[in-house]
């Protein structure tokens, strides 16, 4: 077994070992990394569909007290339940789809000190830096002329000039 003052000498050394890579920038992606990604994402994905589909047909029932609309049954169930019953539980599904992978995500960056390479942010064009520059001019430019304009009224009704 190895003693405390080792185990916080490896503690260091690893925690030293990530901020360095953080500082140069660059995350240390490994082959695995991908793949361990999409079953994460996919299962977990799997996963919320089922729960939220699950959960919004028994809300269904409770609320209404029928069961769930059939899309095909052109006798029995109103064209109004179908559409109400399908956009509720799509919405379910996507909001449990979302918070799904974002969960997913949070629990990969948790465990590897970044985000899969599929997420990561793509690197920023000198166009859209461009861009970037001439949209923050220009709204600092607007806003010192309407700070003017409005210490210009000031100055008016309060008689100054």
């Amino acid at each position: 077994m190895a003693s405390k003052d080792t185990k916080k000498a490896l503690a260091k050394a690893d925690e030293a070992a990530r901020k360095g890579a953080a500082k140069a920038g660059t995350t240390q992606h490994t082959p695995v990394g991908g793949p361990v990604w999409k079953i994460l994402s996919i299962g977990t994905t799997l996963v919320a569909t089922k729960l939220a589909t699950d959960a919004a047909q028994k809300g269904w029932k409770l609320a209404t007290g029928r069961n769930v609309p059939v899309k095909g049954d052109f006798e029995r169930e109103r064209t109004r339940d179908v559409v109400l019953f399908t956009a509720l539980s799509s919405m379910a599904v996507a909001a449990a789809r979302v918070a799904a992978e974002r969960g997913a995500a949070t629990y990969y960056r948790r465990s590897t000190g970044h985000l899969p390479k599929a997420l990561e942010d793509d690197k920023v064009s000198p166009k859209d830096e461009k861009a970037a520059r001439k949209m923050a001019k220009a709204k600092a430019k607007a806003s010192s002329k309407s700070e003017r304009a409005l210490q210009k009224a000031i100055d008016k009704a309060t008689g100054r000039r």
